[in-house]
């Protein structure tokens, strides 16, 4: 019986996500790539359909992501799918924010052309999606 697969970490770009993939496979955990071909082909597609997503069985999991941990502890912008952030001086993160849903503070303001662009207009009410469950609120 075939295993499900499940997303440990998501990426802007393919290159950052085939640069994990090959550190994952290095040790014995296969992994695949969601969405690669999509945003190599269109960039700006990036956020709308949410990355390139790393993805490894269930029974290969925890130990995916405790070596996603161990490699990327302390660099670049990578979020991991269990809403933690490797890199806490990103600017999309800020630690006061937090989820009212899941209380992650794995949150992302979305700006008025958010979906399209990711702009963000001063007087228009802040925009806020989580990534930990996708709630998507509105703060003044």
């Amino acid at each position: 019986m075939s295993e499900r697969l499940v997303t440990v970490a998501t990426f802007s770009q393919p290159t950052e996500a085939y640069i994990l993939k090959g550190r994952l496979e290095a040790e014995g955990i296969p992994c695949f790539l969601g969405d690669e071909h999509i945003i190599a082909a269109q960039p700006l597609y990036s956020v709308a359909v949410g990355g390139v997503k790393l993805q490894v069985t269930e029974g290969d999991e925890q130990e995916a992501r405790e070596m996603i941990g161990r490699i990327m502890r302390g660099t670049s912008e990578y979020i991991l799918d269990d809403g933690m952030k490797l890199d806490q001086s990103a600017q999309d993160y800020d630690p006061e924010i937090i989820c009212p849903i899941c209380d992650s503070a794995s949150i992302t303001e979305k700006g008025f052309f958010g979906g399209i662009l990711g702009i963000t207009v001063p007087f228009v009410s802040r925009k806020f999606h989580c990534h930990g469950c996708g709630y998507t609120w509105k703060q003044n």
